[in-house]
């Protein structure tokens, strides 16, 4: 049975990054043809592969029903690892790593992915969007009311997403990065909502709202035109 969602194209066979990139546009797209205003935060983690969590990655692929000789075999690989740090010449002592997926192997993405396979599911109410590490989050507005009481509607949703999001990460040990997530604000109708989201434990860092982003290598903008992405193109 399939253990990865189809909405996590990171390296997966058979998975590209242009069909993600156009599954997100669409859903975007969707959203705002039926004149809903539209949110979508880009969530950043921090160090990704060198945060997994070794022992939370096992519990976590046992329940999966992960066969036992497999997870010995990848326990051993993860575990009775060390490291020192050399800066001009001088060393450190030798220590243990208790967290983070082996540098350069083909092995450390596919068991961050399967490690956080269920994160799609833990946030409700939004639809996810993932490439490897990258996560992006879309919620909309609620059909069918005034474009004042769906943004509302809108804020109460991003609010949600936020304290599912934050939950997932302590409950992973997959810390945020605060500083390089950002939201964008879609519409069809002209004006911007004027509400604050930000995230609602620790040190509560405000979320920066953009009018583009790079999203997988392709800049985005708000109103999901193209003449953003032509102006680039032909100024390089």
């Amino acid at each position: 049975r399939g253990l990865l969602p189809d909405s996590q194209s990171g390296f997966r066979e058979r998975f590209r990054l242009q069909t993600r990139l156009l599954l997100f546009l669409e859903d975007i797209y969707s959203l705002m043809s039926n004149s809903a205003p539209v949110c979508t935060i880009f969530v950043d983690f921090r160090a990704a592969f060198d945060q997994l969590w070794f022992l939370g990655c096992i519990g976590k692929l046992r329940n999966l029903g992960i066969p036992s000789s497999f997870l010995n075999w990848i326990e051993s690989w993860l575990n009775n690892r060390r490291c020192f740090i050399e800066i001009n010449g001088s060393k450190s002592r030798w220590f243990s790593i208790e967290k983070g997926g082996p540098q350069g192997s083909v092995f450390t993405p596919t068991l961050f992915i399967t490690y956080n396979c269920d994160m799609g599911s833990s946030l409700s109410g939004c639809i996810s969007h993932f490439f490897a590490d990258d996560l992006a989050g879309i919620m909309a507005g609620q059909l069918g009311i005034n474009y004042s009481s769906q943004c509302l509607d809108l804020e109460k949703r991003v609010k949600v997403f936020l304290d599912q999001l934050e939950y997932y990460s302590c409950l992973t040990d997959q810390p945020i990065n605060l500083n390089k997530t950002e939201a964008m604000f879609s519409a069809r109708a002209i004006g911007h909502p004027n509400f604050v989201i930000q995230f609602c434990h620790g040190t509560k860092e405000i979320i920066k709202w953009v009018h583009e982003y790079k999203y997988l290598g392709y800049l985005i903008s708000s109103k999901l035109g193209w003449d953003l992405w032509l102006f680039v193109s032909i100024s390089s």
